[in-house]
């Protein structure tokens, strides 16, 4: 029998804490033991030992993260379901800065997106500070784009001859009287099916900016290379 006043326990606060994990990809294969070095985007990397077995090339393992090591903060973005649905469009406003740039610079409201959760202007993961400069990209891109495609219309405008071209649909026109019906048609359902999938685009980037951005604390805005302010946290990648 033990003797309950004369046996020692600790306390459970006494108890060390459980040392925080990380996971991390293995970027080749590599065996037990082996020290590597890993980076977790603007923080300074630190070693990880390889566990018993060893590793494959695109094996994900567990290691434990240092003591004091601080992680860079990210946002809680919830993965595998939206935060909202697609009838909360207008949940924060009709002139919400995300909702805005969604529907009228869609591209530029990727670039923030991508900026936001350390994306590179193609889409791939960055480590470190390369996603520093993604929507300053898209935003150039966009920019250049939009003079070309402006100097390219004036240009095919100017060198059009406008009455051989009426002259053609005057012809075409009388030529069956189906033919002018069967083009109103298509061009009707053309025009209605351009609507649909322009606005199912900017609504979907749209929810993809309310998933992974927090505007129930912080406010959304134009200027911003991120949609939100300077002092907020980063996303994590891929995490839609």
């Amino acid at each position: 029998m033990i003797d309950s006043a004369n046996s020692k326990t600790e306390p459970l606060s006494a108890l060390s804490d459980p040392p925080r994990m990380i996971r991390v990809l293995a970027p080749s294969s590599l065996p037990p033991g082996y020290e590597l070095h890993v980076e977790s985007t603007e923080s300074e990397g630190f070693t990880v030992i390889v566990p018993q077995g060893g590793v494959r090339e695109g094996d994900i393992f567990l290691a434990p993260i240092p003591h004091g090591y601080k992680m860079e903060e990210l946002t809680d973005v919830p993965t595998g379901k939206w935060k909202d649905g697609i009838c909360d469009l207008f949940r924060y406003g009709v002139c919400q800065p995300a909702l805005f740039c969604a529907f009228f610079c869609t591209d530029i409201a990727m670039g923030q997106i991508m900026q936001r959760m350390r994306l590179s202007w193609t889409g791939n993961r960055t480590v470190g500070g390369r996603a520093l400069n993604t929507f300053r990209t898209v935003l150039i891109l966009c920019v250049c784009y939009g003079i070309f495609d402006t100097a390219l219309g004036v240009y095919i405008a100017a060198s059009m001859n406008v009455t051989e071209n009426g002259y053609y649909y005057y012809y075409v026109s009388n030529v069956s009287p189906a033919i002018p019906i069967i083009r109103n048609v298509v061009g009707v359902l053309f025009t209605l099916w351009s609507i649909y999938a322009l606005y199912k685009t900017r609504q979907n980037v749209a929810q993809i900016a309310r998933h992974t951005g927090d505007y129930d604390r912080n406010q959304g805005l134009f200027c911003s290379e991120t949609g939100l302010p300077a002092h907020v946290a980063f996303a994590a990648p891929m995490t839609v």
